[in-house]
């Protein structure tokens, strides 16, 4: 594993990840004051303080869409013991949402919030929030529960990977290990927006514009390919070196924790990388030969199931583990020859050493025009959603662990399935993914006018200027309009999903 010369120990990156978020500072990791944020829009009358009051609302949970959250300000502590926790960054989706109280969300992890909401798992909502980058802890709310958390994987998507029991107590949603709970009534589940996912490197080294055929990213993702100088990279970018001949390993960087955006990414490596057969070029040398094998065999999984460690000396790959989206991003910034799968929008954001992201091919084809995509171009990213339609949502779907999800209030479970984000259309980058917030129904009825108030907004138009200067884009006006049906009626002319 090679570093910089100004090597910053990964043990140290946590005190780095404060990512500028309180005080501005600067240094590898994400800017929230990036040139890319969008601006502030004045709000009259409305200000967001540090949290006072129970008219503010806590939440918690991915951080593939944190950063179009709250752009990465933490809000380090427990809520109830510490007045000055911060509110979202300024320019952000939760500072604009025209909610009476300020919006708190706790970046852990899609799999933490899940299990939190799911389980009310060990009462860590009105726990202390973690500073970026260190263990996943409690999420800094007021009460308990949440008001809602954030998921880049929805119910009920790998279900049988989360461990609880879902919906098994009639109108009451928690596991039913869980006994004392008040009903919060059934969970309301909206698509919300959508982000690529990138393989980020700096640039040290490295030539700044590297393209990586589908052969080649499933190869380098599963250990085959574990050297810059690979022939595959270099016929990849039209004989060019990327490393200019110096035969740099790879050093790759995965997620550690139970995330989202590790089963939106090795769903689509489990898609793309084992095709029927591979078509020329790919079918041999420098490619598909020898013994060499681009296929993913592990399957998709919210806990990285690939390679980890240091390969035998016949295949010496190297990868790492990190924990969150920020840590992960330091890590890449700090290694040289490194990479990773990364939301787009941490890539993008990231201050101190520059990172680039990798332009993907779109499907099997040999490099002509515009087959390799780079992940950057608002175009490409929005034309990974453009077409998706309320036709796509899937209600009423299976059930979670053996507990129906066709009780209760299943209009208000609304999913895109993972099966119709790996057809990317014709000029869009491949590896995409959409997020969802989650609601209880009926829980904490003093804040459901700015629940209500946040739903509306956020599935409006009003976000799209928001989203993508941060390499996000919105979903399509059906798509949130279809979500503002299911939040009035629950989806089929019955109870409303929030109450």
């Amino acid at each position: 594993m090679k570093k910089p010369l100004a090597t910053i120990a990964l043990a140290g990156i946590s005190l780095l990840l404060t990512f500028a978020a309180c005080n501005n500072a600067s240094g590898p990791g994400v800017n929230p004051s990036a040139p890319n944020a969008p601006a502030a829009t004045v709000h009259h009358g409305r200000v967001h303080r540090g949290d006072s009051g129970p008219q503010d609302l806590h939440a918690g949970g991915s951080d593939f869409d944190g950063y179009a959250y709250n752009l990465l300000v933490q809000p380090v502590g427990l809520a109830s013991g510490n007045p000055a926790q911060p509110g979202p960054g300024v320019g952000s989706l939760f500072y604009e949402a025209p909610t009476v109280g300020s919006i708190y969300y706790c970046l852990n992890s899609s799999g933490h919030g899940r299990e939190d909401f799911e389980e009310n798992y060990k009462d860590e909502a009105t726990e202390a929030c973690p500073a970026l980058g260190a263990a996943f802890g409690g999420f800094g709310g007021r009460q308990d529960p949440l008001d809602f958390v954030g998921s880049s994987i929805g119910i009920p998507a790998e279900a049988s990977s989360w461990g609880v029991e879902c919906c098994a107590s009639g109108t009451v949603y928690y596991d039913n290990r869980y006994q004392g709970s008040p009903s919060w009534g059934w969970p309301f589940q909206f698509p919300n927006i959508g982000g690529v996912i990138v393989f980020a490197y700096w640039a040290n080294g490295l030539t700044s514009t590297i393209d990586l055929s589908t052969w080649t990213y499933c190869a380098i993702a599963n250990g085959t390919v574990y050297n810059w100088d690979d022939p595959a990279i270099t016929a990849d970018n039209g004989g060019n070196s990327v490393d200019g001949g110096e035969n740099n390993p790879i050093t790759f960087y995965y997620r550690s924790d139970s995330s989202g955006t590790s089963y939106n990414f090795t769903y689509a490596l489990n898609t793309y990388c084992n095709p029927s057969s591979w078509p020329a070029p790919y079918d041999a040398a420098p490619y598909q030969a020898g013994g060499r094998s681009a296929a993913w065999t592990y399957g998709p999984n919210s806990n990285w199931p690939g390679p980890k460690g240091t390969g035998p000396a016949s295949d010496p790959y190297d990868f790492v583990g990190e924990n969150g989206a920020p840590a992960l991003t330091a890590a890449i910034q700090s290694t040289q020859f490194s990479t990773g799968y990364l939301e787009g929008a941490y890539a993008r954001g990231a201050s101190g050493p520059k990172l680039d992201q990798a332009d993907l091919q779109n499907g099997y084809k040999k490099k002509t025009g515009a087959v390799f995509i780079n992940p950057t171009s608002k175009t490409a990213i929005g034309d990974d959603f453009k077409g998706l339609t309320p036709a796509d949502i899937e209600t009423d779907v299976g059930s979670d662990n053996g507990d129906p999800l066709d009780s209760g209030n299943p209009g208000c479970i609304l999913l895109i399935p993972n099966s119709d984000l790996v057809s990317p259309a014709k000029g869009a980058y491949p590896i995409y993914a959409v997020t969802y917030l989650l609601f209880y129904g009926n829980n904490n009825g003093v804040h459901t006018s700015d629940k209500e108030t946040l739903i509306k907004w956020i599935e409006s138009s009003a976000v799209n200027k928001y989203l993508q200067p941060l390499e996000y884009s919105p979903l399509p006006a059906s798509i949130q309009s279809a979500v503002l049906t299911a939040y009035s009626s629950g989806g089929a002319g019955s109870t409303a999903c929030v109450q």
